[in-house]
C-alpha cells in the first residue's frame, strides 16, 4: 500500500518547475536580445560604409566644382578686364559728345538771352494788355452776373412777398365775410327767439282770454233769457275785439322785432363791409411797396455793376501803363 503524498513536497515541486520555467524564459530572452544586437551590429556597419562611400563621393564633387569655378574665374576676370575698357573707350566717346553738346548749348543760351531781352519788353506789354482786357471782360461779366441774381432775388422777395400780403388780406377778407354771416345768423337766431316769445306770450293771452269768457259766460247763463242773450252777444262781440287786439299786439311787436333786425344787420353788412375794404386797400397799398422795393433793389444792382465796371476800366488803365501790378 502506497504512502500518502507530502504537500510541503509537492510545494517544492511545483515551486522548482516554476523556477527552471523563469530560467528557461529568460534565457529565451536572453538569446533574442543577442540576435537583435548581432543585427543591429550588422546594420550599423552596412550605414558606415554607405556615409564613407557617400562621403568619397561629395569630396569628389567639391573637387570637380573646384576646378569648374576656378576655369569660371579665370574667363570673368577677363571678361571684366575687356568690361572696363570698353566702359572707358564710352567713357571717352561720351566726355566728348558733353563738351562739344555744351559748346553748343553755350552759344544757344547767349542767342536766346539776347531774343529774351529783345522780346521781354513786348511780352511785358502784351501780357499787361491782356490783363487789363481780363480784368474788365471779367469784372463786367461778373457784375452783370451779379446785378442779375440780385434782380432774380429781388423778384422772388417780391414775389413771396406779394403772395404772402395776398393770402393774408384774402384771409382777412373772407374773416370779414364770415364774421358778416356769423353776426347776422345770430341776429336772425335772435330775433327767431324774440317771435317764439312772442307767440309763446299771444296763446297765453289768448288763453287767459278763454278762460276769461268762460266765466262771464256761466255768469251769463243764470241771467233771464232777454237778457242772457244781450249779454252772451256782448261776450262773443267783446271777444272778438280781444282777440283782434291780441293778434294786433303781437303783429306790431314781430314788425318791430324785424324792424330792430334788419337795422342790426345793415349795421352789420356795413361794419364787415368796412373791413373788407380795409384789407382791399392794405393789399393794394402793401402791393405797391412790394414792386417799389422790387424797382429799387434792382436799379441798385445796376448802379453797382456800373461802378464796378468803371472802376475796372480805370485799374486796367494803370495796369496797361505799368501803374499797378497785374493781379494774380
Amino acid at each position: 500500500m502506497a504512502e500518502p503524498a507530502d504537500p510541503k513536497k509537492a510545494d517544492l515541486a511545483k515551486q522548482l518547475e516554476h523556477a527552471q520555467e523563469l530560467k528557461r524564459e529568460q534565457l529565451e530572452k536572453e538569446k533574442e536580445h543577442r540576435a537583435g544586437r548581432k543585427q543591429e551590429t550588422t546594420e550599423r556597419g552596412e550605414r558606415q560604409h554607405m556615409f564613407a562611400e557617400a562621403e568619397l563621393l561629395e569630396q569628389e564633387r567639391k573637387r570637380r566644382e573646384l576646378k569648374e569655378w576656378q576655369a569660371a574665374e579665370v574667363e570673368r576676370k577677363k571678361a571684366v578686364a575687356e568690361m572696363k575698357k570698353k566702359k572707358a573707350e564710352e567713357r571717352k566717346f561720351w566726355e566728348d559728345q558733353a563738351a562739344n553738346r555744351e559748346e553748343r548749348m553755350k552759344k544757344r543760351r547767349a542767342y536766346m538771352k539776347q531774343m529774351h531781352e529783345q522780346n521781354a519788353r513786348m511780352i511785358g506789354l502784351e501780357r499787361r494788355k491782356n490783363a487789363a482786357k481780363k480784368l474788365v471782360d471779367d469784372t463786367r461779366e461778373k457784375a452783370e452776373w451779379d446785378a442779375l441774381r440780385t434782380r432774380q432775388q429781388a423778384g422772388l422777395w417780391a414775389k413771396q412777398e406779394r403772395s404772402r400780403t395776398e393770402q393774408q388780406e384774402r384771409r382777412k377778407r373772407a374773416d370779414a365775410d364770415q364774421e358778416e354771416q356769423r353776426l347776422k345768423e345770430t341776429a336772425d337766431e335772435n330775433a327767431r327767439q324774440k317771435k317764439a316769445k312772442l307767440e309763446t306770450q299771444e296763446r297765453e293771452a289768448l288763453s287767459r282770454l278763454d278762460g276769461e269768457m268762460r266765466r262771464l259766460r256761466m255768469e251769463a247763463s243764470s241771467l233771464p233769457v232777454g237778457l242772457r242773450e244781450v249779454e252772451l252777444r256782448k261776450i262773443d262781440s267783446d271777444e272778438r275785439r280781444e282777440r283782434e287786439k291780441i293778434a294786433q299786439d303781437k303783429r306790431l311787436k314781430q314788425t318791430a322785432v324785424d324792424t330792430d333786425t334788419n337795422k342790426h344787420k345793415l349795421e352789420i353788412e356795413a361794419l364787415c363791409r368796412r373791413k373788407h375794404d380795409d384789407a382791399v386797400l392794405r393789399e393794394r397799398e402793401g402791393l405797391r411797396m412790394i414792386e417799389q422795393e422790387e424797382k429799387r433793389r434792382g436799379d441798385q444792382a445796376g448802379k453797382e455793376a456800373i461802378l464796378r465796371e468803371e472802376d475796372a476800366a480805370r485799374r486796367a488803365d494803370r495796369i496797361a501803363r505799368g501803374e499797378e501790378e497785374i493781379p494774380s
